[in-house]
């Protein structure tokens, strides 16, 4: 059996599934404040990088309450694979953060940008 390396890459767009812990007010928040063009910033390992949100959208058949689908475009590119877990935080004073995950490469079906 051989282990294969993650297929990291240096990508200034990523698309993660995003959850938010906390109560009902707290997704609610998040839900509303995390629309396209909205700002936030991604901590991803040791870097901090500005991102605005491309879109959102459900994944598949649950609610966004329990998990969304958020696109991010970020201000330079980093490192990253698919799995690799990271945050995201409202760059503005309510303290809005929501755990995320990069989801698989899609590199079969390029989305036009």
């Amino acid at each position: 059996m051989t282990l294969r390396e993650p297929d990291s890459r240096e990508v200034a767009r990523i698309e993660a599934l995003s959850t938010v812990e906390g109560g009902d007010p707290a997704i609610d928040a998040f839900l509303d404040r995390c629309v396209p063009g909205s700002t936030w910033t991604a901590r991803i390992r040791t870097a901090e990088v500005a991102a605005t949100v491309l879109s959102r959208a459900p994944l598949g058949t649950f609610s966004e309450r329990v998990c969304t689908c958020v696109r991010l475009r970020l201000r330079r590119s980093v490192p990253v694979e698919p799995g690799l877990r990271f945050e995201i935080v409202a760059d503005d004073q309510s303290g809005l953060t929501a755990k995320c995950l990069v989801r698989p490469w899609g590199d079969e079906k390029k989305v036009a940008e």
